[in-house]
């Protein structure tokens, strides 16, 4: 906990001379609500009756410009199967005593996936593609992907994708719907139901982008429809 908090405070610091805040009392209380979080994340870590231990941090691919990644990180892209190529970086990966590897991809908001997915019908697919991109990076098995809401906001949940048949399977069908797409040159507005309440571009699409779609041709949106139905 000291240590937590003096390496808290030597961030905060330096970060405070760089940003130079407006209101020193919403800077402040930003930070107490870190300490809060990290001092409630580093507990649940100590406590982790799994026993998974912290193993490659900050592991990257296709980003050679980026600075602290782990020693194990490729400069180049990753190619999984079906041809796409990945760039990004996970933040952590863990071993447990059984010697399985998760990847953990950490969220600092609320929880928005849902249980019991894949790749949740594409929005969420940093759980099986970080996986299989650090089986690229590393040549090892990964035998889960993990979303972990780490802070108060999140509650401290997770999302675990373990990576066996089915999503390696939902994977391949995801990078054939895309390369079709990208084939055809066809990426039509088709938003789903109520996705447009909170997009930040409906200055520029107009406010009747979902009304519109529901009269366009169902046929060509066949293989996007496809992929929203994919757990």
């Amino acid at each position: 906990s000291d240590l937590l908090d003096e390496k808290l405070k030597e961030v905060a610091e330096r970060q405070h001379e760089e940003l130079a805040p407006a209101i020193e009392r919403v800077w402040l209380d930003g930070i107490e609500s870190i300490r809060a979080d990290l001092r409630e994340w580093m507990r649940r870590a100590a406590d982790d009756p799994e026993h998974w231990r912290p193993e490659w941090f900050e592991l990257a691919f296709g980003l050679s410009d980026r600075a602290h990644r782990d020693p194990h990180s490729s400069a180049d892209p990753v190619a999984i199967e079906g041809g796409l190529s990945l760039r990004g970086s996970i933040d952590l990966l863990e071993r447990d005593p059984a010697g399985r590897i998760r990847v953990t991809d950490h969220k600092t908001g609320k929880v928005r996936a849902e249980k019991n997915f894949v790749i949740g019908g594409g929005k969420t697919l940093q759980p099986v593609l970080y996986a299989l991109a650090a089986e690229s990076v590393l040549k090892e098995k990964i035998y889960a992907g993990r979303l972990y809401y780490c802070t108060a906001a999140g509650g401290y949940e997770e999302r675990v994708v373990e990576i066996n048949d089915e999503a390696r399977a939902a994977s391949r069908k995801f990078v054939a719907i895309i390369k079709e797409a990208l084939t055809a040159g066809f990426f039509p507005a088709a938003p789903d139901d109520r996705e447009c309440d909170w997009c930040d571009y409906k200055r520029v699409c107009g406010p009747y982008e979902e009304r519109r779609s529901k009269i366009k041709p169902a046929a060509r949106l066949k293989s996007l429809k496809t992929l929203r139905e994919m757990p």
